[in-house]
């Protein structure tokens, strides 16, 4: 997962407040649930230490409507100076609370692990209607895309006169089609979608195919049902990009776990275990961290408040440049330290893989000093 969303967040100097708000709201009845969870998160906050005037100002954009309805959240980050970041999330996520020298943002992150980037196109002989989806908090851009030639219609009747006027008619079919590739090759440079959904006319398809881009073409995936028809089913549309989406992300994280069990076989270009995985997040060498989910990941680590000063003990953290490091959940470090080093984050499954204290990390490099332990740790994480 891209945390790119995060990063404005690693140039701040805590400490922050985190809060991290289910805005699930399916009952009108229930209205003022929403105001009696946000006092409980208050309390929580205050009780942990955050001043009373910064939780003050997390409450509006804590609470503010999303607009949409079904399973939702929010997470706010702010330190002392207001509020940093609020990003709405596509999933009701668990409500937690923090002040400390690091965000908690994997409460967070779990929300929008299931999300992928991608476009939806339904096309037909004229252009298409494009529905642009970035994944986070289900943000859509929505815009129709026209050609200009307008000879559009074939007739069944015969003769050299009509059989050129067919070929203007495909002839308007591919340049309308290639229009519509064009945008979409912009959109794809602009907004870097992981999958571009087609569906629609086969013909205007095919078109669309022939003039995309090679970074476009990487991306199609062409469907059966759903287009600019009227009558289309929107449930059967639904139903199909629900699908492409599932394959898409279970190829992406097939991918990330084949090259983590490829890369600690040859042990190269990957580590494991809470003790190599906290030394390459210092140096900066992760690429991509992967965390097991369903593991108890209970034991701590300990931060200070600069970038990538952490460590599994705190002299360890002393090292980094620490002056007086604290001590955290080694979950929330691990996300925020990947956050600080612009490494990715994959959530798997213990039958996915199951790598040493349920952490592993896939390389941007490696060298002869890089650690890579498949012994797991003993008890007693935390220490000094």
């Amino acid at each position: 997962m891209d945390l790119t969303l995060f990063h404005d967040l690693a140039e701040v100097t805590g400490p922050f407040a985190s809060v991290t708000v289910d805005l699930t709201h399916t009952d009108p009845a229930t209205a003022d649930d929403l105001d009696a969870r946000w006092r409980d998160l208050q309390s929580q906050l205050t009780g942990a230490g955050a001043p009373p005037a910064t939780v003050d100002a997390m409450r509006d954009a804590a609470v503010a409507p999303t607009g949409k309805g079904g399973e939702r959240g929010r997470l706010v980050v702010a330190d002392t100076d207001g509020v940093l970041a609020v990003h709405d999330l596509p999933r009701r996520p668990a409500q937690e609370v923090s002040w400390g020298p690091i965000p908690s943002l994997l409460p967070a992150v779990r929300a929008l692990a299931a999300t992928v980037p991608h476009v939806v196109v339904r096309v037909d002989h004229t252009g298409a209607d494009i529905v642009v989806s970035g994944g986070v908090g289900g943000d859509e851009e929505s815009l129709e895309v026209q050609g200009d030639h307008d000879e559009l219609h074939q007739v069944p009747t015969g003769g050299w006169a009509q059989r050129r006027y067919q070929a203007r008619v495909e002839d308007s079919w591919e340049h309308n089609a290639a229009t519509v590739a064009h945008r979409l090759d912009r959109i794809v440079t602009a907004h870097r979608p992981q999958v571009v959904i087609l569906m629609g006319d086969e013909r205007a398809m095919a078109f669309l195919e022939q003039h995309a881009g090679e970074e476009l073409r990487s991306r199609l995936v062409r469907t059966s049902t759903g287009g600019r028809a009227a009558g289309t089913s929107e449930g059967a549309e639904h139903q199909v990009t629900e699908s492409v989406l599932a394959a898409t992300r279970a190829e992406t994280e097939a991918g990330l776990v084949g090259r983590f069990e490829e890369q600690t076989g040859r042990a190269e270009a990957a580590a494991e275990g809470i003790d190599a995985v906290v030394e390459v997040l210092q140096r900066a060498q992760v690429e991509e961290l992967l965390l097991v989910e369903g593991r108890e990941h209970d034991s701590t680590l300990w931060v200070g408040p600069g970038r990538l000063q952490l460590g599994v003990s705190r002299d360890d953290a002393v090292m980094t440049g620490a002056e007086d490091p604290v001590q955290v959940p080694a979950d929330a470090a691990l996300v925020w330290a990947a956050v600080c080093s612009r490494a990715g984050v994959t959530l798997v499954d213990r039958g996915q893989v199951d790598p040493a204290d349920g952490v592993g990390a896939l390389l941007r490099w490696s060298d002869e000093s890089t650690p890579r332990s498949r012994v797991p740790s003993m008890p007693g994480h935390g220490g000094t």
